[in-house]
């Protein structure tokens, strides 16, 4: 679909094909529900914002699309949703229909490394906890590229400890896959922060963890500067607040 034919509409035309992924429609409504009955979480984002004009937001790896709530419903924003998800949009018409019926928000399906936008287009990107599963050059690249100058670009990340907590349960519970799994992406995290390049095969693993260090060294290539963190960074998930050289 042409990005002509999205814009000022509310939502997307319903994409073609079978209904799969009932799981991950039921994850994504227990996220829009953890969002929604949370208000510190869209406090955080329009804190972090507050010192903008915001006309047009996205969210990488979307969901539901409830990180774009505060954008839409407080500041009028034009917003879009991008997941690769079969079922991406399905889940996020319903629950703006729902909650948000004047919100004006498209969704399509795609990946972080290639952003069907023009340069400078957006004001805000989100995108939380979906970097360790992308290219993380080539997303940083694309945000970059669209983000406007002066933009921000709000990065929610899985660090190390996240995987540390994730095999300690493992573990704890005996779950063998898990144990794999974590071992996996500790080791990649590790050989990306010793090397300053991230793995890429699947051995050890495509999906690594990041750090505040390794972020100001990668961001810095695309002229994104960590400004600060949003209200709900912690040391298992850090959030930051990110913002585009003007």
């Amino acid at each position: 679909m042409q990005l002509n034919a999205l814009i000022g509409q509310p939502v997307m035309n319903e994409i073609k094909g079978p209904i799969e992924f009932n799981d991950y429609d039921h994850y994504v409504r227990v996220e829009w529900d953890k969002f929604a009955g949370d208000p510190a979480r869209a406090g955080g984002s329009l804190a972090a914002t507050a010192d903008m004009d915001v006309e047009r937001v996205l969210d990488v790896g979307c969901g539901a699309g409830q990180e774009l709530l505060p954008f839409v419903t407080e500041k009028g924003a034009l917003g879009f949703g991008m997941d690769i998800a079969p079922t991406v949009g399905r889940v996020g018409r319903e629950m703006f229909a729902a909650h948000a019926p004047s919100a004006r928000v498209n969704f399509l399906r795609g990946g972080a490394e290639d952003l069907p936008f023009p340069a400078s287009f957006f004001d805000v990107v989100i995108c939380r906890l979906v970097l360790p599963y992308t290219h993380n050059q080539r997303a940083f690249a694309e945000v970059s590229r669209v983000l406007r100058p002066g933009g921000k670009y709000l990065l929610k990340i899985s660090g190390v400890r996240w995987y540390l907590l994730e095999l300690k349960q493992a573990l704890k519970r005996g779950k063998v896959s898990s144990m794999i799994h974590a071992t996996r992406v500790l080791v990649a995290g590790s050989a990306y922060h010793l090397t300053r390049r991230q793995p890429r095969w699947r051995i050890p693993s495509r999906e690594t963890f990041q750090s505040e260090w390794l972020l100001r060294h990668e961001l810095r290539r695309h002229g994104l500067v960590i400004q600060g963190k949003t209200s709900d960074s912690n040391p298992v998930t850090p959030s930051f607040v990110i913002v585009k050289n003007e």
